[in-house]
């Protein structure tokens, strides 16, 4: 198959990460594929040298607004100019830029992968109407979980799929083997506590920090922050306020590995998720996770006191949570080991084959036999 993806750019986090692991791994199985982006080129994922990139440069900057009908007229052009089998596209405002600019002069299947939670993240009434409205033009809708496909299935009429994302552990990935309560490394160290993601509301770290705040002395820790949004200074100021300057880092976009490879324990304080990478990641490395109760993905990926500690969806239940684990050393080995699992539960081979199955029913016109 010829396949054209479309995504806002490969500067960022999850879904950025499983597009570029994706069409790397679609080329790899002899297919044709050209990644589309509406960015300049920045990318923080390498693709594969055989797909080819093409970078719109149409994104809005601080300085520089761009219309969306030149957006859309980019867009457009490009993916008749393609004129490929299958066009697939991840995230919920380019969805509705490629059905829009597909509509009616392009024949090609259109299949749209929801990477969050449209149940709570809205993209304001008019986008909420055209999402409504488009949806169900679209060969295909993939959702993260079973509750976000029925949901877009009732509220859009759209034919829906789940498939949940996925995780691997990189070749050079070495887990260190003593940790932060281990007496034979002399003096013990701090509890190494990692959290990830994009630095926006939804996210929830203003929330993280204020439930470190509230652990007992007793607690010693230290937080690796990692990612960029518009909510750093808000943060940073917030850790000030709290007297944590010593204790908390904001390093930027970091790579997880590197940082997993000493952590104690991941956090995800998340107001909500669609099913996140970073906590995967995380599981997979033989990391214990705390994570709050935001059913959905994170509900799919860990049972509790198993394989991670889910907490109530409040600053207290985060608070708690970190105390549970910080008090418990056995307890956080039992979990990290079980939470290796994932790295078969949510296989990247196993994604791939059911991306692979959609797209080509879809290029087939067998819009019923994936849908969920």
């Amino acid at each position: 198959m010829h396949i054209a993806c479309v995504i806002h750019s490969l500067d960022g986090g999850g879904a950025e990460r499983v597009m570029a692991g994706l069409v790397s791994r679609l080329a790899s199985r002899g297919h044709r594929i050209t990644l589309v982006t509406l960015g300049d080129g920045a990318s923080r994922h390498r693709v594969a040298d055989s797909v080819r990139v093409i970078n719109l440069n149409v994104m809005s900057r601080a300085h520089e607004r761009v219309p969306v009908w030149r957006r859309l007229r980019k867009l457009s052009r490009t993916l008749r100019e393609l004129d490929p089998n299958v066009v697939l596209s991840f995230c919920d405002q380019i969805n509705l830029l490629v059905l829009i600019a597909t509509r009616p002069a392009c024949s090609f299947p259109i299949v749209v992968s929801e990477r969050s939670d449209p149940r709570v993240q809205k993209m304001g009434w008019f986008k909420e109407w055209l999402r409504r409205q488009l949806y169900r033009y679209a060969s295909r809708v993939v959702a993260l979980t079973d509750e976000v496909a029925t949901y877009l299935a009732e509220t859009t009429g759209a034919q829906t799929t789940v498939i949940p994302t996925a995780v691997e552990l990189p070749d050079s990935f070495c887990k260190r083997t003593e940790s932060a309560d281990d007496p034979s490394n002399g003096e013990p160290k701090p509890l190494l506590l990692v959290a990830a993601g994009r630095l926006e509301r939804e996210k929830g770290f203003d929330r993280l920090i204020d439930a470190l705040a509230e652990l007992p002395s007793s607690v010693d820790w230290t937080l690796e922050l990692l990612g960029e949004g518009s909510q750093r200074s808000a943060l940073q100021q917030q850790v000030i306020d709290h007297g944590l300057s010593d204790r908390v880092r904001m390093p930027g976009w970091h790579p997880i590995w590197d940082v997993l490879e000493r952590a104690d324990v991941f956090v995800l304080p998340s107001r909500y998720e669609g099913f996140p990478s970073a906590m995967l990641e995380a599981m997979a490395s033989g990391t214990a996770v705390v994570a709050v109760d935001i059913g959905g993905g994170v509900r799919k990926a860990i049972e509790h006191g198993v394989n991670g500690w889910l907490t109530k969806n409040t600053i207290a239940g985060i608070t708690s949570g970190l105390q549970t684990l910080a008090g418990d050393p056995a307890l956080r080995r039992r979990l990290a080991k079980s939470a290796e699992t994932v790295n078969t539960r949510f296989s990247w081979a196993a994604m791939v084959d059911q991306y692979e199955r959609l797209l080509r029913e879809s290029c087939n016109g067998d819009v019923n036999s994936a849908r969920s």
